[in-house]
């Protein structure tokens, strides 16, 4: 009986990326006819795809559903033939990467990236099943390939082959990068991979400047479905909270134990807690999110926008809960409100959810440190997408990779917390 119980449950959990796949499949026909639908998605495969690329606005709404449903697909089939058991990483990589297949990812540039992460492997001798996490956040770099191909101006019989070699070369090199940045960081970041990017990517920027090319970074935007994609989120997040809920009082009690965890790197949520309770950290997350998205004024709810708020919620499983994200973006908002942005650029509207990679800043040393490091990222995030061309998706996590180094690194030289809880302590004994 524990037996067929357990391979229920082991089956729910199997479940729900294929019923995600599914929905965003039937999502694709709702919109335009198929030949529309098609010929969108043609003109997503074919885009530079550098950021800020809404690809609601490069193919239509329903291509770009399409467009995340088949890389979605691709990668749920590619898992499968390895044999490998979701985790906590894989789930949110998953999610990163459906939220980004609004607004940058296609097979087409994913697939050389991949493909040099595998070449890596091989010439290591050791098995890609090692390095699955880091192929699957891999594809944060994509739009290096699709530029050299696409936006180059080179012929094609040129800028194919360049492509993909660039492709190959960023995966090749990255599974190095990643071990090393685990240690810069403190595990602080939890976009470690999309710090190693940027690094990468502001290598690629400068040797393409070299030869002459322009690398010119877009802006393409698609405001006008605004509703539709609040009603979905919010509609998410009810059905995760309320499946979530469905554990009884079990699950309430795990969530609370979650959300006193710090979520530094490797903090694997999934391994420690049922999936109900996972659920209700995202639908809790996602539900947040939208609230934040209808209260706070001038915050577009866009592709690229709605692909940041999927992307973060996979990291429920991953890192982040209301206790250690809200801190953070309470420092971003104090950023914003000095420097009177008002959020009138879609780069701080992702930089205010993305903030939530500096989470375990929060969970490991408190509310102030949580803040500090909120602002401090609002603060330089600006200048780091000019460093690497746009090429590196995961921009967030290359700005934050740096904030978590001098935060922590701070915050540890001087033992802050320990002085704090060492000077109450001794306040608490004097007045007994």
């Amino acid at each position: 009986m524990e037996t067929i119980r357990l391979i229920y449950y082991k089956l729910k959990e199997l479940l729900f990326l294929p019923i995600l796949c599914l929905l965003l499949l039937v999502l694709s026909f709702c919109f335009e006819s198929p030949k529309i639908m098609f010929n969108g998605y043609a003109d997503i495969m074919l885009s530079p795809s550098i950021l800020l690329t809404d690809y609601f606005a490069v193919g239509g709404m329903g291509a770009t559903f399409f467009n995340a449903a088949t890389v979605l697909l691709f990668n749920i089939i590619v898992l499968k033939l390895l044999k490998i058991n979701y985790n906590g990483p894989i789930f949110a990589g998953l999610l990163m990467i459906v939220g980004f297949s609004f607004f940058g990812k296609n097979l087409i540039n994913t697939l050389p990236i991949y493909l040099g992460v595998f070449i890596h492997c091989y010439f290591r001798r050791v098995n890609i099943r090692n390095f699955i996490v880091v192929t699957l956040f891999s594809s944060g770099i994509s739009p290096l390939v699709s530029w050299v191909v696409f936006g180059s101006n080179l012929n094609y019989f040129i800028s194919i082959p360049l492509g993909i070699l660039c492709g190959l070369l960023a995966g090749f090199i990255l599974p190095a990068l990643v071990e090393g940045a685990l240690k810069f960081t403190g595990g602080y970041n939890l976009y470690n991979v999309g710090f190693c990017l940027g690094i990468i990517s502001v290598f690629f920027y400068g040797l393409f400047t070299l030869c002459g090319f322009d690398v010119a970074r877009q802006t393409l935007l698609d405001d006008t479905h605004q509703d539709f994609l609040l009603y979905l989120l919010l509609t998410i997040s009810i059905l995760c909270i309320l499946y979530g809920l469905t554990g009884g009082k079990h699950v309430l009690i795990n969530y609370f134990n979650l959300i006193k965890e710090s979520g530094r790197l490797i903090s694997d949520f999934k391994e420690k807690y049922a999936i109900k309770v996972i659920f209700l950290n995202m639908g809790s997350i996602s539900l947040i999110c939208c609230l934040m998205v209808h209260f706070i004024p001038n915050i577009p709810l866009n592709g690229i926008m709605f692909g940041t708020i999927v992307s973060i919620i996979g990291f429920a499983a991953y890192g982040i809960h209301l206790l250690n994200i809200i801190p953070v973006w309470i420092g971003a908002l104090i950023y914003i409100l000095l420097s009177k942005e008002h959020f009138n650029s879609i780069s701080t509207c992702m930089a205010l959810f993305f903030v939530t990679s500096l989470a375990p800043l929060a969970g490991k040393y408190g509310i102030f440190v949580g803040i500090m490091a909120g602002f401090s990222h609002m603060l330089i995030n600006p200048f780091f997408i000019s460093f690497q061309g746009g090429f590196d998706l995961y921009n967030n996590g290359f700005c934050a990779g740096f904030v978590a180094f001098f935060v922590h690194t701070i915050v540890e030289h001087f033992n802050w917390r320990s002085k704090i809880k060492e000077r109450f302590n001794k306040k608490k004994k004097q007045h007994e």
